[in-house]
């Protein structure tokens, strides 16, 4: 029980950390940040299927 506690308070703060500092980000550190969230959900994704498949 606690670690859902402490996992809901880290989501709740790296929530607030990131809408306080995206906008003081230049345009290429963002445009990295959304290119390696979008390869980290394409990596999960075929892994998650490759795992369905195996």
């Amino acid at each position: 029980m606690p670690k859902y506690i402490l996992i809901g308070l880290i989501v709740v703060i790296a929530t607030f950390m990131i809408m306080n500092y995206w906008p003081k980000l230049q345009e290429t550190t963002k445009n990295k940040a959304i290119a390696s969230i979008f390869v980290i959900i394409a990596i999960t994704f075929v892994l998650v299927l490759g795992l369905l498949f195996i």
